[in-house]
């Protein structure tokens, strides 16, 4: 599953040059997160321990990594593998099922705090298209629901 998403071949030059260490914020300064153990651990196969990992998590998606990359692959790529098989299989931090469903509900992942935008002197926040979002998720899930439904009568 993880093979599809990611170049093993760029992963294995990855594990053995290690330069985006010294520069993720991340590593720098939470103990004990290390990219490279998680590139070794992907590339022996064994990354289902990672996947219930805060680990995943706390890659900052800085791009960090990719700037410092000759391969201009990057860590990142690993990580956000690694956090959409986590989630797929319910394997994510609670703030991320909120984050989720206020993204659905609103289309926004946050609200515009409308006191500081008059403040400034702002114009009011466009209207988010949460309806039109609203519409393309439930023909999405019917879809999804349709070919199981195939799939299973097969």
């Amino acid at each position: 599953m993880l093979d599809a998403q990611l170049n093993m071949k760029l992963l294995e030059m990855c594990s053995g040059c290690g330069a985006c260490y010294s520069i993720c914020p991340s590593s720098l300064n939470l103990p004990g997160y290390d990219p490279r153990a998680v590139i070794k651990d992907i590339l022996k196969g064994d990354m289902d321990k990672w996947l219930a990992s805060k680990s995943i998590w706390q890659c900052l998606e800085c791009h960090y990594c990719l700037e410092m990359c000759f391969q201009h692959y990057g860590f990142e790529n690993a990580m956000t593998a690694l956090r959409t098989i986590a989630a797929k299989r319910g394997l994510h931090p609670p703030q991320v099922k909120r984050g989720w469903d206020m993204f659905v509900k609103t289309s926004r992942l946050g609200e515009p705090a409308l006191p500081a935008r008059k403040k400034f002197g702002l114009p009011d926040p466009p209207k988010s298209g949460a309806e039109e979002f609203k519409k393309l998720h439930a023909l999405l899930k019917e879809a999804k629901e349709k070919d199981a439904r195939k799939a299973h009568n097969e």
